[in-house]
């Protein structure tokens, strides 16, 4: 029976020998929800999910495939965690009613980019050729409109820029559920394109651009990353890796068309190569840095437009401290 005890007592000393090596095991990923549609405007997030960025921060990004509208309502109770997607009015209402929401970074800019029509207005040929023959005037023409949206914003910035006003065009009004289904069909009007419905419109002759978006407002801001509570707040740690791996995402995404950005892309949005490498690319911020001049043009628009609930200072919509410790940590 000694004897027993001793061999046991041996047994057990030498498990508890090997506990150290715990520590050495992989560790469990933390979860994040980030929204994720199919189209280019996502490639960052989705180079930095396939290249393992997110993976290398110690977290496991969940991919929710959602619309906006429905997107930021899950941001602000909490089902997501990380929301990107266009700039529009009701994200600073959102914001303004004490929603748990700041945006974080840049997802997207209308800097000129040689060779490539970024988005356009655009229209079927016949009402180009009319276009056309007035000197390049939209004057007396009507445009396809998304109400509150970044596409009634752009509307309104190319009639000033034609020193027009609402009461020189005409509108039809299509809901944002619309657009897209709505992108592979002509209408009788002028049309705000993204890509890659642009550039495939282009290609087959549907359309014909009548205005560059990029020529309309040149460096205006197109798309943000919002974080919500859990990362603003309750783990504000794990905010800062995420924005670690979003960045590397951006950076690998700004290389270019190479090969293995255009396999990701085509794998994450199912889109044939060959769309992928004729599409015009939307330049993001490697430093995630927003454009604040554009971003406030937007705002002083919105309020005219009585789109706001009332003032958004700075402090309420922007919180910079998530990219300013990513790029500290990315120059090492």
């Amino acid at each position: 029976m000694r004897g027993l005890s001793a061999v046991a007592l041996l047994l057990f000393l030498a498990c508890n020998r090997e506990q150290p090596l715990a520590p050495n095991a992989p560790k469990p990923l933390t979860k994040v929800r980030v929204n994720l549609n199919p189209t280019i405007t996502y490639a960052p997030f989705m180079i930095a999910y396939d290249e393992g960025f997110f993976t290398q921060e110690g977290i496991e990004a969940e991919l929710v495939r959602v619309d906006s509208n429905s997107a930021l309502v899950a941001l602000s109770t909490g089902e997501l965690d990380v929301m990107s997607g266009p700039i529009r009015s009701g994200l600073f209402n959102i914001m303004l009613r004490k929603a748990p929401v700041r945006i974080v970074a840049d997802k997207g800019q209308l800097r000129p980019t040689p060779g490539c029509v970024l988005e356009a207005f655009a229209a079927p040929k016949k009402i180009y050729d009319r276009i056309q023959a007035k000197g390049g005037s939209v004057r007396g023409e009507r445009f396809a409109l998304i109400r509150g949206g970044f596409t009634e914003f752009m509307i309104d910035k190319f009639l000033a820029q034609q020193k027009l006003t609402r009461k020189d065009v005409e509108f039809l009004q299509i809901s944002p559920g619309d657009a897209t289904a709505s992108a592979k069909r002509q209408i009788e009007a002028i049309r705000y394109f993204q890509e890659p419905n642009l550039s495939n419109g282009l290609s087959k002759g549907l359309y014909q651009v009548v205005a560059a978006a990029e020529n309309v407002s040149p460096g205006q801001q197109h798309g943000v990353m919002m974080y919500g509570k859990r990362l603003l707040h309750g783990d504000p740690e794990l905010g800062h890796r995420f924005m670690r791996a979003y960045l590397r995402g951006v950076r690998r995404y700004s290389e270019g068309k190479t090969k293995r950005n255009v396999e990701i892309i085509t794998r994450h949005t199912k889109l044939p190569v060959e769309i992928i490498e004729r599409s015009c690319w939307l330049p993001v911020a490697n430093d995630g840095q927003v454009d604040m001049a554009s971003m406030n043009a937007l705002l002083d628009w919105s309020k005219t437009q009585g789109y706001l609930d009332g003032d958004v200072p700075l402090e309420t919509w922007w919180d910079p401290r998530f990219i300013d410790a990513a790029n500290k940590s990315l120059s090492r």
